[in-house]
């Protein structure tokens, strides 16, 4: 009888994973490891992004200006009405990821996807800067998403994969 449960153990399917069992998971990690939590991330993503929002919101002529210098059309109504849009995305960006750290389980799998989710949404925003300025709309890319793109980009795939 116990050669008959040992071979029955031996055949047995394995367990699923919380992708649906197909293919890898973003997280190969024992819940025990000292890594970056989902939630810390997300809220890290969050708070930057809001602040980002919120600085393009409160004064975007004085923006455009830090950012572009004394250019024609700087102080006009569309580029302080498109900087305020731009803000306003990037607040609510950090206010989804904000939320959704306090809804799910610090070890839930939807954080991986959350902070995959963001990484993709960060590169678009960067391509589409860099794209500006290799098609000449830019005289310079500003400093300041050349360094906290990359840096929030870390951060998500760091707690995704680890």
């Amino acid at each position: 009888m116990g050669i008959q449960i040992r071979a029955c153990l031996r055949m047995s399917k394995p367990p699923v994973k919380p992708n649906g069992g197909g293919g890898k998971t973003f997280k190969s990690r024992l819940a025990t490891s000292q890594s970056m939590e989902h939630t810390l991330a997300m809220q890290i993503f969050g708070v930057v992004m809001i602040l980002v929002g919120i600085m393009k919101n409160w004064d975007p002529v004085g923006f455009n200006k830090n950012v572009f210098g004394e250019v024609e059309g700087v102080e006009g109504g569309a580029a302080a009405s498109m900087r305020m849009l731009i803000g306003g995305a990037f607040a609510g960006l950090g206010g989804l990821n904000v939320y959704c750290s306090f809804m799910i389980d610090e070890l839930a799998s939807e954080g991986d996807f959350i902070l995959i989710g963001n990484v993709i949404a960060l590169v678009v925003i960067l391509s589409t800067l860099l794209g500006a300025k290799f098609r000449g709309f830019l005289e310079e890319i500003p400093v300041p998403p050349l360094v906290i793109f990359p840096t929030l980009i870390a951060i998500c795939l760091y707690a995704a994969t680890y």
